[in-house]
């Protein structure tokens, strides 16, 4: 931001330019430079083979919660044909730092600071690539909070030593974690199942006790004394007179046991004596990339397979 100044001296008969300098910027506190600047009790180095400079100071780091975003969110973005480069969003902080300007007369000092203030309405905001292996950039606002000038003399009120200008900012800057380089995600199932708490369309295998006749696979099996009051039903999907092993599927109701189970076509009936409800898979959704060698970062769409019981009832 402030590599570039440039200061002109102008000849002050002709006003034609006569110099021009670009101000050297370094990093360091401004008690450096004062000291460098009131080094030479003699007086034998002049003054202005050193001036003007800047120099700038990071002097604090603070929290900013009023930029908090979800802990939760990633940035994520093609890394290689198999591999994505993903990283958690970066935590807000405020970087204040100070800018010292140092100059021997008052216009220098001016024209230095005139070539700063007219971006700062207070902000001004810079664009970043602040994390080069996401490739993502990032508008970074910067706030001018002070202007203040201060003059140094030489002993006296009519010799003066140099010029102060200090401008204090703020970067509302942010720090991100490492990058992580998962593996792609290819295929998405997701199976849909019956809810347990509605106890509807389960496959409910029964022991059978006492009873008697033969239950047909399609049949229609009810608990209670008729069909139109059964307080549960299904349909026959298995049985095995041999073991007294009833299935029954698209259950409705709860059947329980120590109660009569009876078929509508065959009239079989037999004592319930234990059974094991298992929920049945109602639908299955398998979403795969669209070319299937879709790579990352390629304008590629998906294709979505849907399957819906009683198709899923054996998957």
């Amino acid at each position: 931001m402030f590599n570039n100044i440039i200061l002109k001296r102008m000849n002050d008969t002709t006003g034609k330019e006569i110099e021009r300098i670009r101000v050297p910027l370094t990093y360091g506190p401004k008690e450096k430079y004062v000291t460098r600047l009131q080094s030479d009790p003699d007086l034998t180095r002049p003054v202005q083979a050193i001036l003007p400079r800047m120099s700038f100071e990071i002097d604090g780091i603070s929290y900013d919660p009023g930029r908090k975003q979800n802990s939760l969110l990633r940035n994520a973005t093609a890394n290689t044909a198999y591999r994505a480069a993903s990283q958690y969003m970066g935590v807000p902080y405020d970087l204040s730092f100070t800018l010292e300007i140092y100059a021997k007369n008052t216009d220098d000092g001016t024209q230095i600071v005139e070539q700063i203030l007219p971006y700062f309405t207070p902000d001004y905001t810079v664009t970043i690539n602040s994390v080069p292996e996401m490739g993502f950039l990032k508008d970074i606002p910067i706030i001018l909070n002070s202007v203040n000038q201060s003059v140094q003399y030489e002993g006296n009120y009519d010799s003066v030593r140099y010029i102060n200008w200090t401008l204090n900012f703020t970067v509302k800057g942010y720090y991100y974690g490492p990058v992580q380089t998962p593996k792609i995600i290819r295929k998405v199932i997701t199976n849909i199942w019956n809810d347990p708490e509605l106890v509807r369309g389960y496959i409910t295998k029964i022991n059978t006790g006492s009873g008697s006749g033969t239950f047909k696979i399609d049949d229609v099996v009810y608990q209670g004394d008729n069909y139109l009051t059964a307080t549960a039903f299904g349909r026959v999907n298995e049985w095995n007179a041999t073991n007294g092993r009833l299935v029954i599927g698209a259950t409705q109701g709860r059947f329980d046991t120590n109660n009569t189970i009876r078929a509508v076509s065959s009239n079989a009936s037999y004592n319930i004596a234990s059974f094991d409800a298992t929920p049945i898979k109602l639908a299955s959704i398998e979403i795969v990339p669209d070319p299937l060698d879709a790579e990352p970062g390629d304008d590629f769409g998906y294709t979505t397979t849907i399957t819906e019981w009683p198709d899923t009832e054996d998957v």
